[in-house]
């Protein structure tokens, strides 16, 4: 995907790898006549694409792979939909960053005619109650599935209480503090991250045993599976995004000094385009000329807090920012 070709030369590139996905024999000069003819016969197919940030791993300089990306994303379906009878689908499952590199004009339309796949509050109560219920941790188990959120959070408070605390403290909800400290500043919290989170405090939690009566994990041990997360949470960032690796590597090596939240760009040496694609990707989030980063992430970086971490004052500023309704 380094070739400088056109619009039209990159569309007939993608129309073949479609074409020949089903079977037909395929090449640039002809792929767009075998596909028309055989949405003619009324032959149906759905051409699902996945894995594209392999494919593009230097998306965010790279101006071929950029259109490359854009024409897939945008002239591609465009092209399909035109063809005569409509039988012929295309599913693209591609990340956020990729998209912002790839659609520089119009981007706001073109999501609003996407769907972006997301795990909310909901998703991640029901897996917290399906895991504890797999480990028999729950008496409820059998009704997890089909429970509303507003049930599940009152099952799961047999799990790690009403708040990282007493039930009269000032600590924080600890449903609230979970979906906090386990989301990025897109709003995604990931199926891994919930379930590894659960399996190291789990493990913390042992170490308390006796101090808790109400619940199972305890808000010590909560708190103290947040850094290991973190570890393992770069880890894997870092070997599935090679562009985002190498902006953490530079915030790796900042300054000790400079390493706090909330930061100026300037000092972790970081530049505006860069700070766009850790935005992109959840794990920056600017308020005004101020930047913070999600504690899945702040730990393993080295970053430190000013004082107590504000984990639900900066999740609600995202949630605002994102949704203002």
């Amino acid at each position: 995907m380094t070739e400088d070709l056109n619009d039209i030369e990159w569309r007939r590139v993608w129309l073949s790898c479609f074409a020949c996905s089903v079977g037909l024999q395929a090449d640039r000069e002809n792929a767009e006549q075998l596909l028309t003819e055989m949405a003619a016969r009324r032959s149906r197919a759905v051409f699902i694409l996945d894995g594209l940030e392999d494919l593009f791993q230097k998306f965010s300089s790279d101006p071929n792979q950029q259109n490359a990306l854009r024409v897939l994303l945008t002239d591609c379906p465009y092209w399909l939909r035109s063809l005569r009878g409509c039988s012929l689908g295309l599913i693209i499952f591609v990340r956020y960053d990729l998209v912002q590199a790839a659609i520089q004009q119009n981007l706001h339309q073109f999501l609003i005619r996407s769907r972006r796949l997301r795990w909310e509050r909901e998703e991640a109560l029901r897996l917290v109650a399906w895991v504890c219920g797999r480990a028999d941790a729950l008496e409820e188990k059998d009704v997890v599935r089909t429970a509303r959120v507003e049930e599940l959070s009152r099952i799961l408070q047999k799990v790690w209480g009403l708040k990282m605390g007493s039930d009269r403290s000032r600590e924080a909800r600890s449903e609230s503090w979970f979906l906090a400290a386990l989301s990025v500043f897109n709003l995604q919290i990931q199926a891994r991250d919930i379930v590894n989170f659960l399996a190291v405090t789990a493990r913390h939690s042992a170490q308390d045993f006796g101090k808790w009566n109400d619940r199972l994990l305890t808000p010590a041990a909560m708190s103290k599976a947040l850094p290991e997360c973190s570890k393992k949470k770069i880890k894997e960032v870092e070997e599935e995004n090679h562009v985002v690796r190498d902006i953490l590597q530079k915030l790796r090596k900042a300054d000790a000094e400079q390493k706090r939240v909330p930061f100026e760009l300037d000092a972790v040496g970081l530049d505006r385009s860069e700070a766009r694609i850790l935005e992109a990707n959840g794990i920056l989030f600017q308020q005004e000329d101020q930047y913070w980063i999600p504690e899945l992430f702040r730990h393993e970086l080295g970053f430190k807090a000013e004082r107590r971490p504000r984990i639900l004052a900066v999740a609600r500023l995202v949630q605002s920012r994102n949704d203002p309704a």
